[in-house]
């Protein structure tokens, strides 16, 4: 193989290389840059840890947001996510947010009030509260 087309065969991995690994992050929960990343939903900064949540979306794409009921609100209003995930309950990292508990009650950025918790509601039910709540108060 000569050096120029060893050349070009270099630079069309380096080129493929970040698409890759852009892609092999879906799978895993990425902290966001505290307290500077926008909620996808409501745009107020995710700073709050213990409310925060995110997802990827079908196109692959991390959505952040400050509040776990404004993930609720934006899966209302978008296909139905890859993953998601939010705040362990002790804060010690990220769970899947299907499979996660919520307390109901705690004071949250936008007064959803989920939170993770070792026993409470499920995905399902955040879901419709969320969007009980948002019927109430309105947009």
């Amino acid at each position: 193989m000569t050096l120029g087309r060893r050349a070009m065969l270099l630079s069309l991995v380096v080129a493929a290389t970040p698409v890759v690994a852009c892609r092999s992050d879906e799978g895993r929960a990425i902290d966001p840059v505290w307290g500077k990343q926008p909620c996808a939903h409501c745009a107020m900064l995710v700073s709050e840890r213990r409310a925060a949540a995110q997802l990827v979306d079908q196109s692959g794409e991390r959505q952040y947001f400050d509040d776990i009921g404004c993930m609720a609100a934006w899966a209302r209003e978008h296909a139905e996510p890859k993953r998601m995930w939010v705040r362990a309950p002790n804060d010690d990292g990220w769970v899947d947010a299907r499979t996660a508990r919520y307390r109901t009650d705690a004071k949250t950025p936008m007064d959803y009030g989920f939170v993770a918790a070792n026993e409470g509601v499920g995905w399902d039910d955040v879901r419709a509260r969320a969007a009980a709540r948002d019927v109430v108060k309105g947009p």
